[in-house]
């Protein structure tokens, strides 16, 4: 009976182990990355702090290859958590109404000056440390995190899109410089570590 049980255990731990990494590949294939050393993006968080990749590009859910939201990131983070500017560049849109596991979705969109956007999403109610023409540079205080939208859990949902910021929008592909290497993105299920970025 308890070799039995061992068994299962042993089968259930194996199973979810090549679940969890089948859909923990880096990256969408085909696709081509800036380079990470000189990447003009560093992690929307705290130097110092160390913070979950939930989803990454092309994994799972809204991240499929199929979706707008394919050169997404995920970073867990409990609501109330300060989010930093990854890029410096001038606000062209925020939205705080929402209230947390409801609609809409608060974010933050900043322009960089050269047809592309960031945008930070699920900010908590009235979220935003930001007001629309305001400056960002690198490391500024963006806002708060949330569980506003579609998030079913506290997190960021960042994004850079190109042309457009509205919905659906054209998503291009990133890294950040301030990490270990990521060449191809950022890893489901993994942590990453702010470093100092200047």
């Amino acid at each position: 009976m308890i070799k039995g049980i061992k068994i299962l255990v042993l089968s259930s731990i194996l199973a979810f182990s090549l679940f969890v990494f089948a859909d923990n590949k880096v990256g969408c294939p085909n696709v081509e990355y800036p380079d990470w050393e000189s990447s003009e993006y560093v992690l929307p968080f705290a130097v110092g702090k160390t913070v979950k990749v939930q989803l990454g590009n092309c994994s799972s859910s809204y991240h499929s290859e199929q979706y707008p939201d394919k050169f997404a990131y995920d970073f867990v983070m409990d609501i109330g958590t300060e989010i930093y500017a990854s890029r410096a560049g001038k606000v062209v849109f925020v939205e705080e109404s929402g209230r947390d596991y409801r609609h809409p979705n608060n974010l933050v969109v900043v322009d960089h000056g050269d047809n592309t956007f960031a945008e930070y999403m699920h900010l908590t109610h009235n979220g935003a440390a930001v007001e629309v023409g305001d400056e960002v540079k690198v490391g500024d205080l963006i806002g708060l995190s949330g569980a506003t939208g579609l998030a079913g859990y506290p997190h960021l949902h960042f994004i850079v899109v190109k042309n457009d910021p509205s919905w659906p929008y054209e998503a291009i592909p990133i890294t950040f410089r301030n990490t270990e290497a990521n060449p191809r993105g950022l890893k489901s299920y993994t942590h990453y570590t702010a470093l100092p970025f200047e």
